[in-house]
């Protein structure tokens, strides 16, 4: 009876002592490229080379047709709206900070989707932070087999009950 138990129990065992299991226990893949998750990931990507000022991410993710418009509303096309983006320099002694909140997949179509969210960003210095709050409406589409940022708008937040 022992020796039965044993016999079944032994391919667990070999999978439990080899680490085989790991790898599909504890495996963490990367958003699915058409998941609210991935375009989540892509405005915190955004944040984040704002930041560390990398020009070369906006540069990949930014359509050859994409338009802006800067805070005053003004259009700005894809060189101007990167120069925009990258000239708010932060502080060395302070530390920049982002959040995305309130994100929302608004539409979502083959080749064409449009998200939303609350964008809060600032920097930290010594005893006192500034933040600024900006909602973003973002229009992505499929060119060449990859998601590309065609349009970014700073907008209000939809109210309930607005009409």
């Amino acid at each position: 009876m022992i020796g039965a138990m044993r016999l079944r129990m032994a391919p667990f065992l070999f999978l439990l002592l080899s680490g085989q299991w790991q790898s599909a226990a504890f495996a963490q893949c990367a958003p699915a490229p058409d998941s609210a998750y991935f375009f989540r990931n892509l405005a915190e990507q955004r944040a984040e080379a704002k930041l560390a000022d990398d020009r070369g991410f906006y540069e990949s993710l930014l359509s050859e047709r994409f338009s802006g418009k800067d805070r005053a509303g003004k259009a700005l096309p894809r060189q101007a709206f990167i120069d925009a983006e990258l000239a708010q320099k932060h502080d060395p002694a302070h530390r920049g900070f982002y959040a995305v909140r309130n994100f929302s997949l608004v539409e979502h179509r083959k080749g064409l989707a449009v998200t939303s969210y609350l964008l809060i960003e600032g920097d930290i210095g010594e005893g006192n932070s500034n933040a600024r709050e900006t909602w973003q409406r973002e229009t992505f589409e499929v060119q060449d087999g990859q998601w590309r940022l065609v349009s970014v708008d700073d907008t209000a937040p939809a109210q309930p009950g607005a009409t």
